[in-house]
């Protein structure tokens, strides 16, 4: 894998927590048996809760999850999707698009 693909949610109570969890799930099922992606799990932060995937290509990755993961933004407030390289400190922004300010895992 090259890159670390983060997925950052605003919030980090019990209640978002649980859906961060039934999301990871459903990404771990969405890409069971694929050699370009795996869920490395979740880490609450400062106010928010990052999920976090490994992948081969993080944008083909994005492309491929986006639609499960727009279909959680009922219940999750979704705030980035960032990822950069493994080697690597600092993170290029998929979305939003008009995303301003530096990225940074919380």
């Amino acid at each position: 894998m090259n890159h670390q693909l983060v997925l950052q949610f605003q919030g980090d109570d019990e209640d978002t927590l649980d859906k961060v969890i039934e999301l990871e799930d459903r990404l771990i099922d969405a890409l069971d048996g694929s050699t370009t992606a795996e869920v490395d799990g979740h880490e609450p932060g400062d106010g928010v809760i990052n999920l976090i995937l490994l992948a081969k290509n993080a944008t083909k990755v994005w492309e491929k999850i986006e639609p499960i993961v727009e279909g959680a933004s009922d219940e999750l407030d979704i705030t980035a999707v960032a990822f950069r390289a493994l080697d690597a400190e600092d993170f290029t922004v998929l979305w939003p698009a008009d995303y301003e300010g530096e990225f940074e895992l919380a």
